[in-house]
């Protein structure tokens, strides 16, 4: 029997962080009073490297030396623990009563037990504290020339004393923009702050009054049992002068990404221990790491102890965090599972980084006799909840109103095989690589701003990466251009821009009309129902107001270019390449099941499977509000979730197994047959795969046994998926073939020249974009070229 308890006691896989935490509270006075103990943590039991695996053969010498950072490691099978840093290692044998021994209660016990039975082990560090290395701050070597970013270095002079640190993020109130960095160099709200650049330092704002230093542990984790403790935190937000001068990304890494939220549920020892993490310091450049402990108990002050959400040890052989790093983001880097079992060599700068937790800190240890400098942390999650603020990326999480480029370019791509007029499918394959990106390099999202360099927008995204920017020139401060020849947006949308071409990409249908339950059920019962005043009536019915603006006319899109194609069929083949590449852009659209939904990015008044917090602010008290169920899925799902399952092979393959030899379709015969199709592919897409479908499984990925979002999000609506992009992909090929009839075009024109085709998309006049008020006029009498 007492060999069958002690195999029990052994078992401590089951013990969460919830467990650890208050095994710890409850023995906190008990190991901080042990003479040698420096600091505790939670974490995952180090090995030493040289320590038999429990599958090696007998006999098993167990290791008695100093364990370190350095010469230990996490393995699979590592149990979770209370990590106890120590200054002096005393062995076993050197604790008693006699001469020259140490105290027996000095010494750090193996296991702790608490109240209900509950055994949690203890791993005890050989990590004495060392001073800091005070090595003069360096910037990164390639300084840019005019914009601002992360990872660049922060001067403040406060009472004639230099001060340096690391720009991490942006981040927004909902009304202003800030830069983010350490408090201790932001200095008193409304100090000067300069940025280097490589023309030197250049002002961008002053430090905000929106700071912290510290916050009562409970506040911030009230689900973990934690007295007396605060968690340190040293962070300071800088107002920017001027927005467009700045770019959300961090210098040297890959586009910031939704950061990854860190709450009670999620804080999972191995979706956290042990994993990779990069960041990039204005001192140091590119650090690698691994995040080796959490709630970090670093001091205590006058009965209250203080802890960092992390602690990060340095990579092997990789720079070490100095002075000047602080402010700098940490992103999480977690290596994917090898199909050899092999080690992920993915450098960490090129895999899926999520922005994680800001360093304000450094804990230098003497570790196996060299000097190593371990990052302390705070959650970046935790920093925007308290500031009331939310991280600015590229291409902000919400609804887009679009596939992602990639989903646009598969639909084009493919539609040109299911053309049925020989001569026509002659033509477009001739054009084939004006029209989209073949499907062999489609492997990834293409990026924006190397389209934009190439020279040539392939025509299937010219929609979204060209018309929906502001028009070249539109100079910043700096006289940066940041408009784009032929953008047709007209005013500012928060960081980015807005105008007319927005509400031809999407309908929100299916809202009752007419006695039918949604729009297009309305108008293919009554065919007479497809016009801009009954549109505006339909919106009209909605419980709160909708801009024009807002007001989705993506069938009427159709119907114009539609016409359009129809008169350059017989004479003009340069403009029918661009207006049928164009077209399956909008035929893209009309195939996302959460681009024809008021629940596109989730179902407002209801909340989510496990509660977390939202971008959003309350309008009248700026208060963080808690998410909604299913926020955040339209780019989850249309965009991060088609991209993974690309890069996977598995999109194309299943895209395919939903499509014929042609079309099959009945051509259109005008451009109101042609907006009547384009509502049947919405419902019958709402039919084939609901939005609320996709919502509930978004739902079940943030639970702790879920898969990656988008590995889980594709095993669930992968299918689905594949035939509502085949009826996207039939729907284009026939309206091609209607237009072509319609027109009498009856001759191959052969391959186009870019340049003309180019000319014909950043004219502003070519398929002009309007909204519902000004779009009948468009269609009947178009504004000439």
């Amino acid at each position: 029997m007492a060999g069958k308890v002690q195999q029990d006691e052994l078992d401590f896989s089951s013990l969460s962080v919830q467990d650890l935490i208050e095994a710890r509270d409850q023995y906190h006075f008990h190991l901080m009073n042990k003479a040698n103990v420096v600091g505790t943590a939670v974490g995952l039991y180090l090995i030493r490297h040289d320590e038999y695996y429990p599958s090696d053969p007998l006999p098993h010498v167990k290791k008695t030396y100093p364990r370190t950072f350095e010469n230990s490691e996490v393995r699979g099978y590592s149990w979770p623990c209370i990590l106890v840093l120590v200054d002096t290692w005393i062995d076993q044998d050197k604790f008693g009563s006699g001469d020259g021994k140490t105290a027996p209660w000095d010494a750090v016990p193996k296991r702790l037990y608490l109240a209900d039975g509950r055994c949690v082990p203890v791993c005890t560090v050989y990590a004495p504290p060392v001073g800091q290395n005070e090595t003069a701050p360096s910037a990164p070597r390639r300084l840019p020339q005019t914009t601002y970013g992360g990872g660049l270095r922060i001067h403040v002079k406060v009472q004639q004393q230099d001060y340096f640190a690391t720009v991490g993020c942006l981040v927004t109130d909902g009304h202003l923009t800030y830069a983010l960095t350490a408090r201790h160099v932001c200095g008193p709200p409304g100090t000067e702050v300069q940025v280097e650049l490589r023309q030197g330092l250049q002002r961008v704002g002053v430090s905000s009054s929106k700071q912290i230093t510290r916050k009562l542990f409970s506040d911030v984790y009230p689900a973990l049992p934690m007295r007396q403790t605060y968690l340190g935190l040293d962070v300071g937000l800088i107002r920017v002068d001027d927005v467009r001068d700045w770019t959300p990304n961090i210098y040297h890494l890959p586009p910031i990404r939704p950061l990854f939220d860190v709450y009670e549920q999620s804080l999972t020892l191995r979706k956290i221990i042990d994993q990779p993490v990069v960041a990039v310091g204005a001192a140091s450049g590119i650090l690698e790491g691994k995040i080796q402990g959490m709630f970090y108990r670093y001091r205590s002050v006058g009965g209250y102890d203080y802890v960092s959400d992390f602690l990060i040890a340095p990579g092997n052989g990789k720079p070490q965090t100095r002075h000047g790093d602080s402010g700098a983001v940490w992103f999480l880097a977690s290596a994917k599972p090898q199909p050899d079992g092999t080690e992920d060599k993915t450098p960490l700068v090129k895999r899926h980084l999520r922005p994680l937790a800001v360093e304000w800190g450094a804990q230098t240890f003497a570790d196996s006799g060299k000097r190593s400098s371990f990052s302390v942390a705070t959650s970046l999650s935790t920093v925007c909840k308290i500031l009331d603020v939310e991280l600015v990326v590229e291409n902000p999480t919400g609804v887009s109103g679009t596939w992602g480029a990639l989903g646009h370019y598969s639909i084009g791509s493919m539609a040109v095989e299911l053309v049925k007029d020989p001569t026509l499918k002659a033509f477009l394959r001739a054009n084939a690589d004006a029209l989209s990106v073949p499907l062999n390099q489609l492997n990834k999202e293409p990026k924006q701003k190397d389209l934009l360099a190439s020279g040539f927008v392939p025509l299937a995204d010219v929609p979204d990466i060209v018309w929906k920017k502001y028009p070249s020139p539109h100079v910043t401060k700096k006289g940066q251009d940041i408009g784009v020849t032929g953008g047709r947006d007209t005013q500012p949308s928060g960081f980015s821009s807005t105008g007319p071409e927005h509400p031809n990409h999407h309908c929100d249908a299916d809202v009752p009309f007419k006695g039918s339950p949604t729009l297009p059920d309305a108008c293919l019962a009554d065919p007479g129902l497809l016009t801009a005043a009954n549109w505006n009536d339909y919106f009209d019915t909605f419980p709160e107001k909708v801009n024009t603006l807002h007001r989705g006319i993506l069938p009427f899109r159709v119907w114009q270019i539609f016409e359009r194609m129809k008169d350059y069929a017989a004479n003009n083949p340069d403009e029918f390449i661009a207006a049928a590449g164009i077209l399956a852009h909008y035929n893209g659209d009309s195939s996302q099941p959460l681009n024809g939904s008021v629940m596109a990015d989730g179902i407002k008044d209801q909340e989510p499977d496990i509660p977390r917090d939202s971008s959003r602010t309350d309008k009248k008290t700026n208060a963080k509000l808690p998410a909604y169920r299913g926020e955040g899925v339209h780019s989850g799902y249309e965009t991060e979730m088609i991209n993974w399952a690309a890069g996977k092979g598995l999109l194309f393959d299943e895209i395919v197994k939903n499509l014929g030899a042609d079309h099959g379709l009945k051509l259109a015969t005008n451009g109101r047959d042609a907006a009547l199709a384009t509502l049947t592919t919405m419902r019958d897409v709402a039919t084939l795969l609901p939005p609320t479908t996709i919502i509930d499984a978004y739902e079940r990925t943030f639970h702790p046994d879920s898969p990656p979002h988008s590995e889980a999000l594709w095993g669930e609506v992968g299918a689905e998926t594949g035939k509502v992009m085949a009826l996207g992909v039939r729907a284009l090929a026939m309206i091609w073939d209607a237009a072509w009839t319609a027109g009498g075009g009856n001759k191959d024109h052969g391959k186009r020249k870019l340049k003309q085709l180019r000319a014909l998309y950043e004219n502003p006049n070519f398929l002009r974009s309007v909204t519902v008020n000004e779009i009948e006029q468009e269609i009947a009498n178009p504004t000439p070229l």
